[in-house]
């Protein structure tokens, strides 16, 4: 035989059978906190001495930058004089000295 389970709307009170305990929520974060063991963090400043230190790196690398980025436009330069006399032979260039009309 089987039996019917089942429950009425009726039979059922109004009542709520659930409640949450008072200023539940608004003690909620401390409560987690308390029992995860959170700990406020002090934010640490850097120095004023660490900031000084910071831009004199900055400055030194900077300068090595543009030292040596201009060092290779030279050397280009003169890679290219080197590379233009090299095409030239040497007799072209005595005689252009030799003959070079004076003033």
């Amino acid at each position: 035989m089987k039996t019917d389970n089942k429950i009425s709307v009726q039979e059922i009170d109004k009542a709520l059978p659930f409640s949450v305990p008072e200023n539940y929520f608004n003690d909620f974060a401390a409560q987690i906190d308390k029992q995860i063991g959170y700990k406020k963090v002090t934010v640490r400043f850097i120095r004023p001495w660490m900031y000084a230190a910071a831009v004199f790196i900055g400055i030194v690398l900077m300068g090595q930058v543009f030292y040596i980025s201009n060092r290779q436009k030279n050397l280009t330069a003169e890679n290219y004089e080197t590379y233009v006399m090299a095409q030239v032979d040497e007799s072209s260039v005595v005689d252009y000295y030799v003959n070079e009309p004076s003033k």
